[in-house]
């Protein structure tokens, strides 16, 4: 039995499945690139929306690197799945949940900054989409146990 990974097969899987989880894939691309961002020699929490973060967290650069990791960690397990012939929805489940955890500690420290600006616009409404990408991944493990439903 074939697991799925040779052949023209896996780029077709992983194309067909990209579209229902694009939002996935923004995700864990914008993660990398936040913390590429965290990573650049200017100092970013020296701005007054950020001031909150040099609280909750120990180092811009550690934060740098954990969304950079933690993001090409999703985009490799997006990959995994979307490659396999028997998805595994666990793995999207998983990694969607520490984005909810992610984009919520973003906006707190936002929050907690008191300077309003376009993060009020953004970080929450990626920890809610975070939240709709958990829901669409449990369906998917539901559809896997119990079947397709009309």
């Amino acid at each position: 039995m074939s697991d799925g990974y040779t052949g023209p097969g896996i780029w077709i899987r992983i194309t067909h499945r990209f579209g229902p989880r694009m939002m996935e894939w923004f995700y864990a691309g914008h993660m990398i690139l936040v913390g590429y961002v965290l990573l650049l020699p200017s100092q970013t929490f020296n701005q007054p929306a950020f001031m909150a973060f040099r609280d909750l967290v120990p180092s811009e650069d550690m934060m740098g690197w954990l969304m950079l990791v933690i993001g090409c960690l999703r985009i490799i397990g997006l990959v995994v799945n979307g490659a396999r012939r028997n998805v595994t929805p666990q793995i999207r489940q998983f990694s969607a949940g520490i984005g909810c955890l992610i984009w919520s500690g973003i906006s707190y420290g936002f929050a907690s900054s008191d300077v309003v600006s376009t993060w009020l616009a953004i970080y929450p409404l990626f920890a809610v989409g975070e939240l709709v990408n958990i829901h669409r991944a449990a369906h998917d493990q539901g559809e896997i146990r119990n079947g397709t439903t009309g």
